[in-house]
């Protein structure tokens, strides 16, 4: 599976430099902010935006669902006393 995962991300390279052709020769040339005269701008903010979310809500969720793996197992009046699904402390 590596070779897979080589050729995904050089997809999405290649998207994104073709994104990046495609705004400078036909994005509207009216300049508000600095940052926009930058080429790909939009892209890149984006890009980076779509991450930061993603692992933000990996790690935030993965705190408030994950649970041990003998977490169905355990008999409740072991849970009351610490105990594991194997009965010990």
């Amino acid at each position: 599976m590596p070779g897979n995962k080589k050729r995904v991300y050089l997809l999405l390279a290649a998207v994104m430099a073709v994104m990046v052709i495609i705004e400078v020769f036909f994005a509207h040339p009216h300049y508000h902010m600095i940052w926009n005269t930058m080429p790909g701008f939009d892209l890149i903010i984006g890009f980076a935006g779509a991450w930061g979310l993603v692992i933000a809500a990996k790690v935030a969720m993965a705190k408030l669902l994950q649970r041990k793996e003998n977490y169905y197992d355990c008999d409740p009046s072991d849970a009351a006393s610490g105990k594991d699904g194997d009965g010990n402390a």
